[in-house]
This record gives structure tokens, C-alpha cells and sequence, in this order.
């Protein structure tokens, strides 16, 4: 198991977002939509047609082809987030295949994954490119036995390249 570095102090802001992997995110969503009464979830297959993405999505450190879809509920701070694992290997079908449907991360916005990745001493188990941030990354860390849940990580603004 990979260990935490003591001697860097990581500032990981406020968490932004619970991200659930369920199998079908548009059914999902609507149901905590009528049961809780809140705003209509946002739906989005990703990658979308017409973005050229493939360049950032990894898996476990090898180039990812893979697909999900994506229900956004806004609770105000905090975002919910349903995935549903469409097609390609990916944390999330994994997780399906090993867990079942349940919380998978929570999300905090940094300004470099990479660099808390690397502060953490941990790997990156999955990445890819923001569509809403072009330039943006988010990259899940294999946070699991260390901390007890997949930590993901956005960057707040495009990265530098």
C-alpha cells in the first residue's frame, strides 16, 4: 500500500462534489429528484460527440477508451453525481462488478492533480478531460485503503501545457 508523505501539507479545498456508480444514472437521478424535491438532474453522455478527448482518458496508466453517462443533481455546495459505466474498461464498471452500486469518490477542485497525486504518494487509477474546462483534468487517485474511499481530483482552471 502506498503511504502518505508527512512532510507535504496538501490543501485539498472544499469538497465539491459525491460521485455514485449506479447502473442506469437518468433513472437513478430522477428518483432522488421526486423523492428529495430537487432540481432537475443534468444528463450527459461523455465523452459527447464532437470532442476530441481521447489524448487525456487513462486507465490505470494505459491509454482509456471508455464511455459513461452522467447525471448532475446540484444541492447547493456539494454536487451529486450518478455514473453509469456505458462501454471500455473503467473504474466504474469495475466497481459495479466488485461492490455494486453505491458511493464511489467524493471531488475537490485543485490546482494540479498530478501534484496531489504525486503529494499523496499515490496512483492514478483513471483520468480524462473536462468538456465543461476545456484544458481542465480530473484524475480519480487509488486513495481506497489509504483513506477509505477514491479521492477525485479536478483542476480548477486548464492546466498549463
Amino acid at each position: 500500500m502506498d503511504t502518505l508523505n508527512h512532510s507535504a501539507r496538501l490543501d485539498l479545498g472544499p469538497l465539491v462534489q459525491v460521485g455514485l456508480v449506479v447502473r442506469d444514472a437518468a433513472a437513478t437521478a430522477q428518483a432522488w429528484v421526486e423523492r428529495f424535491h430537487l432540481a432537475p438532474a443534468y444528463i450527459v453522455d461523455w465523452p459527447p460527440p464532437n470532442h476530441n478527448l481521447e489524448a487525456t482518458r487513462t486507465y490505470h496508466g494505459h491509454p482509456g477508451d471508455f464511455r459513461m453517462r452522467l447525471a448532475f443533481i446540484e444541492t447547493g455546495p456539494v454536487q451529486i453525481e450518478f455514473i453509469e459505466p456505458l462501454e471500455g474498461n473503467n473504474i466504474y464498471a469495475d466497481f459495479l462488478a466488485e461492490q455494486g452500486e453505491g458511493i464511489h469518490h467524493i471531488l475537490f477542485e485543485v490546482d494540479d492533480p498530478q501534484a496531489v497525486a504525486d503529494g499523496l504518494g499515490v496512483k492514478i487509477l483513471q483520468s480524462g478531460g473536462s468538456v465543461l474546462r476545456p484544458g481542465a483534468l480530473w484524475a480519480y487517485l487509488d486513495t481506497q485503503e489509504l483513506l477509505g474511499c477514491i479521492v477525485e481530483l479536478k483542476s480548477k482552471a486548464p492546466l498549463a501545457g
